[in-house]
């Protein structure tokens, strides 16, 4: 007895059948498995970027509240030496005395100048200069 030919779609079948064995599914699983480490990873890094921000911004608020106590302790400083009161005694050691009298000097031919571009500016510049 002899086997006839198989038609074609029980031969491809049977051929199917003899390659469909089951391989175990590796590379999908590796593929999962290294984008978890790596994802894992990832978050551990970006943890200690914060950490380290963090600590940082620590350190700036620490040196910003030195800086404000030094600021704090010049404004104290600065108005104690702008007090009336030390600079008298201040002047008077230095042998600095007001003037018990007082002349007024007018210069010939500066009365041509008044009112020029620079005299909007003289009030301003007597505060300035004005002493007690």
């Amino acid at each position: 007895m002899t086997a006839g030919a198989l038609p074609r779609s029980a031969a491809h079948h049977a051929r199917v059948r003899t390659h469909d064995r089951r391989r175990p599914v590796v590379r999908p699983l590796l593929v999962f498995t290294l984008a978890v480490i790596l994802a894992f990873f990832a978050v551990i890094y970006s943890r200690i970027s914060l950490d380290r921000t963090a600590f940082e911004l620590q350190r700036l608020d620490r040196e910003i509240a030195v800086e404000q106590e030094l600021h704090w302790d010049l404004r104290v400083d600065y108005a104690r030496l702008q007090s009336p009161d030390l600079i008298t005694q201040r002047a008077a050691a230095l042998g600095l005395v007001y003037p018990e009298d007082r002349r007024t000097i007018e210069i010939s031919g500066m009365a041509d100048t008044v009112g020029g571009p620079e005299d909007r500016w003289m009030d301003l510049r007597a505060l300035f200069v004005e002493q007690p």
